[in-house]
């Protein structure tokens, strides 16, 4: 068997646990077929971190003399102080190496994380693993995602896994039915068919006017302006602007209605989308009905796009008691001042918010900043943990042109047998909503208003990761309420991670690999 872990290119990172919670036996394969099992993973020290460089740089060394093959290193040793090796051995027995510097060593091992996803295309194969590695999100399948007929859905379909395959077989075949459908499973994921590649099919489902469950009549009378779905084009969400749908029909007039799937997933919505979903709701009856059993929560969100980022977290503070409007005036006048400047110019109240809030690199952090991102993240916790916020925030945002859809389906021997889609309206799709200041107040700067996380179909805020809701918190501090809309309008300042040193580069190890 060839070398399974030759050169590594890159890191990818994989499940949120990562290896640390890996079971002994845990199966990883690659494309061409290979397998790895993993045998064990252990860290050096076993907690905390070496004393120096050199003391830990001797360790790998010795380490490294008594195993028969090279540790293969996924990054650079940098100012590392500690380092995990995982173990992995091949059907043949073989024994393989894979190496991870730490900072330190944290002794709680989920803390160190080792991604599951190896060099060389190695995936850990569990049935969730295998799922998300399908490739059958809409975005990996399609390469144009909007103003899409289904007969050019279909051709990026074949494009994408070719003539003849599993999944263009099975496409073909429900655009065939009439609404119900049956095809050979082949080699294809019934859970990821279902989750995902059915994400596709839902809105073709109502272009082409199949027949269908549900009551998406009611919402194709309510929000088309006379027009059909057999009308309508064809867009899928691409993660960074739908977020709370998986895909939308749109008509010739310009109308549209939003789709979401049953799946456990997350979205993220701005300050300003709520309050303009709270604008358009007072123009419809059914809409002041929802708001006027929600006068506080909409009172919180108005007065959070109406504040602005700064003003925004101190008026909330002020209202729920967690400052007096002086504390509050107090954390406006540290703008422009530096760490010595402000001694003596908070109250015990905010000192304590001030000193409890941590910061990575302290010579970065600026004062005004650092007390507002304090603030903004306790009421954040106070908001989400006492208040009613979050039932009024789903209940706003399942308002209006939006449905649910289900997907009927069962694997039946070789075959995949798949029923009408269900379709809801009104929605029920968002189940949660958290306020969160996560992403945009740093103790070196600020990106924005508060961000509402959005949790779909009882998904649970640690079951989630919302791609489309990271920013740079490294970025120049903006204290200038103008240019912040032009800074947060910029795409992100994120770059790629270099590629990590081969083990034996003197970038990688600081020394000359030893043989």
């Amino acid at each position: 068997m060839r070398n399974l872990l030759d050169i590594i290119n890159n890191v990818v990172l994989g499940e949120a646990t990562g290896l640390a919670n890996r079971k002994p036996g845990s199966l990883f394969t690659n494309p061409e077929g290979d397998q790895l099992i993993f045998q064990s993973l252990d860290f050096y020290p076993q907690s905390g971190e070496f004393n120096s460089a050199q003391e830990m740089t001797a360790a790998v060394e010795q380490l490294a003399a008594q195993l028969p093959r090279a540790i293969e290193w996924t990054n650079a040793i940098g100012k590392n102080l500690g380092f995990g090796i995982a173990t992995f051995s091949d059907p043949q027995k073989n024994t393989y190496y894979l190496g991870r510097y730490f900072q330190k060593i944290n002794p709680n091992r989920l803390e160190n994380y080792f991604p599951n996803t190896l060099p060389a295309g190695f995936k850990l194969q569990t049935k969730a693993a295998q799922k998300e590695a399908s490739g059958y999100k809409p975005t990996e399948v399609l390469e144009q995602l909007t103003d899409l007929t289904p007969d050019g859905i279909y051709q990026q379909v074949v494009k994408r896994f070719g003539e003849g395959s599993d999944e263009a077989v099975a496409m073909a075949a429900f655009m065939n039915s009439p609404g119900r459908a049956e095809f050979p499973i082949g080699n294809m994921n019934f859970t990821a068919f279902t989750n995902y590649f059915c994400e596709i099919l839902q809105p073709m489902s109502l272009v082409m006017g199949k027949k269908i469950q549900g009551n998406a009549r009611d919402a194709e009378k309510k929000f088309l302006g006379g027009a059909s779905y057999t009308s309508c084009k064809i867009n899928y969400s691409s993660g960074k602007n739908d977020g709370l749908f998986d895909s939308f029909v749109t008509a010739p007039n310009g109308r549209s209605i939003g789709i979401s799937t049953k799946a456990k997933n997350g979205a993220k919505a701005s300050a300003k989308n709520l309050d303009d979903k709270i604008k358009e709701m007072r123009d419809d009856p059914e809409g002041v009905k929802i708001l006027s059993k929600f006068q506080t929560e909409v009172s919180l969100i108005e007065m959070i796009a109406d504040g602005g980022y700064i003003n925004g977290p101190l008026n909330l503070a002020v209202l729920y008691e967690i400052l007096t409007p002086e504390e509050a005036q107090q954390v406006r006048n540290l703008r422009g001042l530096s760490p010595a400047q402000i001694e003596g110019k908070l109250s015990d109240k905010l000192q304590q918010l001030y000193d409890k809030r941590s910061t990575t690199d302290a010579s970065k952090m600026i004062p005004f900043f650092h007390m507002l991102a304090a603030v903004a993240h306790d009421v954040a916790d106070h908001v989400n943990d006492n208040t009613n916020f979050g039932a009024a925030a789903a209940s706003i945002l399942n308002f209006g042109a939006f449905m649910q859809c289900y997907t009927n389906a069962k694997n039946v021997g070789d075959k995949i047998v798949l029923e009408e889609f269900d379709f809801q309206y009104p929605s029920e799709a968002v189940t949660g909503v958290l306020l969160s200041a996560g992403k945009t107040y740093f103790s070196t700067g600020n990106k924005g208003n508060f961000t509402f996380k959005i949790l779909k179909n009882g998904a649970t805020e640690d079951e989630v990761t919302m791609d489309d809701d990271v920013v740079n918190p490294t970025a120049e501090p903006v204290d200038d309420v103008e240019k912040l809309d032009a800074v947060v309008n910029l795409p992100s300042g994120i770059k790629a991670a270099p590629a990590p040193e081969r083990l034996g580069t003197e970038k990688s190890l600081g020394r000359r690999r030893q043989r």
